[in-house]
């Protein structure tokens, strides 16, 4: 079970919300996919030095990165303790199997 919790929370897409009522996509926590962030940084200006930040914006790739690394911060872990889990099930039915010859 943590396996496949671990599995599908690595395949399922990250988005950040850009503020509009609509979200750019961020890849998954196999593969980032930034590009949609980027071009959203264009649009807002985000790469723009503002002097004393008068303007607020948002830098989604950084919103991306953070939201991305979160997702493997767990997903990862959670995905290595149930292969560990299911090996050790498997390796104790084998020395089960190998005892009782």
């Amino acid at each position: 079970m943590l396996l496949l919790a671990g599995v599908i929370g690595l395949l399922v897409p990250v988005s950040v919300s850009d503020g509009n009522r609509s979200s750019d996509a961020c890849g998954n926590g196999i593969a980032s996919d930034l590009s949609a962030a980027r071009g959203a940084n264009d649009k807002n200006g985000a790469t723009i030095p503002v002097l004393n930040q008068v303007i607020p914006h948002n830098d989604y790739v950084a919103l991306c990165e953070s939201s991305l690394s979160g997702r493997r911060a767990w997903s990862i872990p959670l995905t290595l303790v149930g292969v560990l889990g299911i090996g050790g099930a498997l390796l104790m039915r084998r020395a089960e199997g190998v005892s009782a010859v």
